[in-house]
């Protein structure tokens, strides 16, 4: 399921084309024209609704607040899972993140298209307004989850009060450890790691769309994927970083050294070894980043996936 951009009036949609052609990330989103959709006599908009809500995708409204409350309302389950939520105004003067700032990272997503488009972000979050530690924001930077919620709350509220916090954190393990002067809480890797390798060029477009069926092929929630893992060679690939900022995905590499060093059974290309220095890029870098490779390569639109899972 893509990103949703939803309106109600011609201006509206005069800004949802314009976020879609600044933003990368939005490039592909789905655009939903409520007032034209109902004078055709269609009305899909529930549906598409719930389906964001199932995936995790982002939802934005360029309506009134009220709009968007009423619209989401019969779907908000759980501040850990829900999706994030974006409203703004159709002059495209304010964003605000609805829901899910932290955990679906609305308040990131508000920031950067305040920042495309010259709007003000209207962030509410104690944590940002006092410019403190959040537990569920770094969770969601860098793959975990949180297990505890009402012990990430009172750590993040004691963050907001002063408290000191420390981490301690293994970027390839499954764990990181997190304490205050009054609390101790463990966070725990996001499931699965996607390992990717890509042609060189290969656009943004092309590497969404094709992760998007492998996801959707498998009944896999991206929300559910900690890391992301390739060679070297991409870690500046411009659509690959596109992706991985899109969604906000934490990239590693390895070296063709780094590679090659890993034990398994491992689906082995001639052409990849000759053009990389290792026989495979998705399947190695998923071990090497510590996980175990659960779906083997696939590939299509000059892009390489291979699905693991946190060992």
């Amino acid at each position: 399921m893509s990103r949703l951009i939803i309106t109600f009036t011609d201006e509206g949609e005069k800004l949802s084309a314009r976020l879609m052609e600044v933003m990368p990330e939005f490039a592909g989103a789905f655009g939903y024209s409520g007032h034209k959709e109902k004078a055709r006599g269609r009305h899909g908009l529930h549906k598409l609704i719930r389906k964001n809500f199932e995936t995790g995708e982002c939802i934005v409204f360029i309506s009134a607040m009220g709009i968007a409350v009423r619209k989401i309302a019969p779907f908000i389950k759980d501040k850990m899972t829900d999706p994030p939520v974006i409203v703004m105004d159709q002059a495209g003067q304010f964003v605000i993140p609805l829901l899910s700032g932290h955990t679906g990272g609305a308040n990131e997503i508000s920031q950067r298209i305040a920042e495309a488009i010259g709007a003000v972000p209207v962030i509410t979050t104690a944590s940002d307004v006092s410019g403190t530690f959040a537990v569920d924001e770094y969770a969601r930077k860098n793959g975990y989850h949180t297990p505890d919620r009402d012990q990430a709350l009172a750590m993040s509220a004691g963050a907001v009060a002063g408290k000191k916090v420390e981490i301690k954190e293994d970027l390839f393990g499954q764990t990181v450890h997190i304490k205050s002067e009054d609390i101790q809480m463990c966070l725990y890797k996001r499931p699965y790691v996607l390992g990717v390798g890509c042609k060189k060029g290969t656009s943004f477009a092309n590497i969404e769309v094709y992760i998007n069926s492998i996801l959707d092929k498998y009944n896999i929630n991206i929300n559910d994927i900690g890391l992301v893992a390739s060679i070297d060679l991409k870690k500046d690939e411009p659509g690959l970083i596109e992706w991985c900022d899109a969604h906000r995905k934490k990239l590693v590499t390895f070296s063709a050294e780094e590679l090659m060093a890993q034990d398994g059974d491992f689906t082995p290309s001639k052409f990849v070894m000759e053009t990389t220095g290792a026989d495979n890029v998705c399947e190695r870098a998923i071990v090497a980043a510590g996980g175990r490779v659960t779906i083997r390569k696939l590939s299509k639109y000059g892009v390489t996936v291979a699905l693991g899972r946190i060992r």
